[in-house]
């Protein structure tokens, strides 16, 4: 049973534009009268995801992804239906009255709105504590901060805290509040002391910590990372939220909230390790940065940043020059030249990070290392020189298997070709010889990329309508008020004539239980009421191309639906009477059988003619 009622879906729908809401994710293009982006759903190079506002509904024609709003939303933040409704509900000012009878969905709904709470609130109480606290801790945070060029301007405008080094003021605060304890481990924010014997109680995670907001596209905290004042402790430099409801590590960038529209108006992204390197950039004056959660960069990375970078998206990489910052630079390299991303290097100097670089040296000492980033194999190759003898054979097979991967990945087949021989020229080999090792590490990542475990977007299978005359009649069902009635009125007498069809199942769904309307709001909300893979299978039908469709065509397609069916049947009959030891009375009665089909046939045809004669 739905928990929201029909007309609520239809009122939010109707509230909604699909667009609009799109865009609020990441921007669209506009071509004539549809609007396109790179799809969100699987990777891609080159748009290939629509968004109709005529039809209010998406459809990638890439990976079959389609839906209404509500299906956007399920898919893109990985929300249930009901939580879907209540998003562009909320979005759109509408009061959601709920019926009592599912339980399980109204008690989630409950908890991702308090766990919202919570965490907003928790980022005020912390960001609190760093600006009025007058215990030693916040003192040493306030100082630490502007001892890192951070002011109380920055702090406020991205909303900093600090977590006291004693967790249990954090705990006090939280019991003030009423935030019960299954809410505060369930946010995060605390955790049992021991997994197995919750009578133990919580402690706080985060201690004595500068607590950095980690917020959605939307703005909305959803988890923290919090920094260690003293650069020499024993322990993490950042600890993050643990995975939570609200909260997946490898889908969110910090500041990307802040810095989304630089990136799309300037198609390019600086990737920066840390928080701070962030800040740093972005209150400086270059404002198309993010940085990743530690080093750990993955393929939903990769999508988002080509999402908004668009067709012509670059990044550049602005990693510490150690080993560990090397390591990172090649996942991130692999992952976003895979998306169809063009990625530079920038060289920092030893011991630099874009937030040393710019308190010292100045912001423009910085923006001329982003202007002099080069490609990142260059970058690659120079790194493998430090540890390798290129005048060593040996070492310069090491060199041409370490950067054959990353040539390979290069989507553009002549930046490829013009990569390796720039390669094999360096490293003193035949092109052809490393041509080869590319080509090999093409089929590999092939082999090792066949299933990405966590990323696949849907695993129903596809459904498909085959039938050209089953297509028109869905279409127009759904699209033509006149088709709509004319199906209700001859429900009973058709469903006797469709059923017995095994092409015609979705259609018999359809006809049974038709929608009350052909408004878009209504169609898009009697969708989500078909299973994944049978609403997609309408949904393909909705986008597909076809001429001026009326009800004279729905009628036309019945009457050849019919025909069909009863041609299959007089060709099973004719087949039945030419079994050996019939009896004579068998004979008759399917010699009998087939005359009568053959007169019925006959009569549909004429019918089927006499309608394109009335329309002509």
């Amino acid at each position: 049973m739905a928990l929201i009622p029909e007309n609520t879906i239809q009122e939010v729908l109707g509230a909604t534009d699909i667009v609009e809401l799109i865009e609020g994710y990441f921007p669209l293009q506009r071509k004539g009268q549809d609007f396109w982006a790179v799809c969100p759903f699987h990777s891609e190079k080159s748009p290939s995801f629509k968004v109709s506002p005529s039809r209010q509904s998406y459809y990638c024609f890439g990976c079959n992804a389609k839906g209404s709003a509500i299906g956007f939303v399920m898919e893109y933040e990985n929300l249930d239906y009901p939580s879907a409704i209540r998003r562009l509900a909320e979005r759109v000012s509408i009061t959601i009255t709920q019926s009592e009878d599912d339980p399980l969905a109204r008690a989630a709904a409950k908890q991702r709105a308090q766990l919202l709470e919570l965490h907003s609130k928790a980022a005020d109480w912390f960001h609190d504590y760093l600006m009025k606290g007058k215990e030693p801790d916040a003192r040493n945070a306030r100082n630490y901060l502007k001892g890192r060029g951070l002011n109380g301007d920055v702090a406020n405008r991205w909303n900093i805290g600090f977590a006291p080094a004693n967790g249990d003021v954090f705990a006090q605060w939280a019991r003030e509040n009423n935030y019960r304890g299954k809410l505060m481990a369930a946010s995060g924010l605390m955790s049992l002391r021991e997994e197995t014997n919750p009578s133990r109680g919580l402690y706080s995670r985060f201690r004595d910590r500068v607590m950095f907001p980690l917020n959605n596209d939307f703005g909305e905290t959803v988890a923290f990372s919090g920094r260690i004042l003293d650069p020499n402790a024993k322990t993490a430099k950042y600890v993050n939220s643990p995975e939570t409801e609200l909260f997946s590590k490898s889908k969110i960038f910090f500041g990307l909230d802040k810095s989304k529209r630089a990136i799309s108006k300037s198609q390019s992204v600086i990737i920066c390790e840390g928080q701070l390197d962030m800040i740093s950039c972005f209150e400086s004056g270059i404002e198309n940065v993010v940085a990743p959660l530690g080093t750990a960069f993955t393929d939903h990375h990769s999508r988002t940043l080509r999402r908004f970078a668009g067709e012509r998206a670059e990044a550049l990489l602005c990693f510490d020059s150690d080993d560990a910052g090397y390591k990172a630079s090649i996942r991130a390299y692999r992952s976003l030249s895979s998306t169809g991303v063009f990625v530079r290097a920038v060289e920092l100097p030893p011991g630099e990070d874009p937030d040393s670089l710019i308190s010292t040296q100045g912001v423009s000492a910085f923006r001329q290392l982003i202007d002099n980033a080069r490609p990142f194999y260059h970058f690659q190759i120079d790194h493998l020189n430090e540890s390798l003898n290129i005048n060593d054979p040996r070492d310069r097979v090491t060199f041409a298997n370490e950067l054959a991967p990353s040539i390979s990945i290069i989507a553009d087949p002549v930046a490829r070709e013009a990569m390796i021989n720039e390669v094999a020229t360096r490293l003193g080999i035949a092109a052809n010889d490393f041509r080869n090792r590319v080509a090999n590490s093409v089929k590999e990542k092939q082999r090792l990329s066949t299933f990405t475990p966590g990323e696949q977007v849907t695993n129903f299978q596809h459904l498909t309508v085959e039938d050209v005359d089953v297509r028109i009649l869905l279409r127009l069902a759904l699209t033509d008020e006149n088709t709509r009635c004319w199906m209700e009125e001859t429900r009973r007498d058709a469903l006797a004539q469709i059923q017995i069809m095994p092409c015609a199942d979705l259609l018999t769904e359809v006809w049974q239980s038709p929608p009350e309307s052909t408004k878009l709001n209504i169609i898009n909300a009697y969708l989500t009421k078909f299973p994944p893979e049978k609403e997609n299978a309408i949904r393909d039908v909705l986008i597909e191309r076809f001429a001026n469709l009326h009800l004279e065509d729905a009628q036309r397609a019945l009457l050849r639906l019919r025909i069909k069916a009863l041609e299959d049947t007089r060709d099973t009959t004719k087949t039945m009477a030419t079994q050996p030891n019939l009896s004579k009375s068998q004979i008759l009665d399917f010699t009998s059988k087939v005359e009568s089909q053959r007169k019925e046939l006959l009569d549909l045809k004429k019918s089927l003619k006499n309608i394109a004669i009335s329309k002509a």
